[in-house]
């Protein structure tokens, strides 16, 4: 049997069945979540007990640190760029694929500055509220 040809398709499949498995898992993982929920809150119903309030929020996420994530991109960026460098110098090509480092790099300065004006914004509201 000639397999050359199943490698595409394998290819393409695979491209498009991996997003719809990694979706169906996170569903799957937070249905299951509302469901050890829902059986909690129904037990305490029958057995008459009464549940904090905070049962019934919703967990929030933690506030993104910019400062953490800035430096993040900023050193993912400065990585891949000298490896990239390094990796494709022998070929004369290394700055020319080093530059796609300076995606993250330009988004860890733009987060960088983000972070300043929003440190800015809360100092200055903190001396006004004074």
């Amino acid at each position: 049997m000639d397999t050359p040809f199943l490698i595409p398709i394998f290819g393409i499949v695979f491209s498009f069945v991996t997003p719809m498995i990694i979706v169906l898992i996170i569903f799957l993982n937070k249905t299951k979540q509302e469901k050890y929920r829902n059986e909690v809150l129904k037990a305490a119903i029958e057995q008459g007990r009464e549940l904090p309030p905070d049962f019934f929020k919703t967990p929030q996420k933690p506030k993104e640190n910019l400062l953490r994530t800035a430096t993040f991109f900023l050193a993912f960026g400065l990585g891949l760029g000298l490896f990239f460098y390094f990796f494709f110098a022998d070929q004369g090509q290394g700055l020319k694929f080093a530059s796609m480092g300076l995606i993250f790099v330009f988004i860890g300065i733009g987060q960088l500055i983000a972070y300043h004006i929003e440190k800015k914004q809360k100092k200055s509201g903190e001396q006004e509220g004074v």
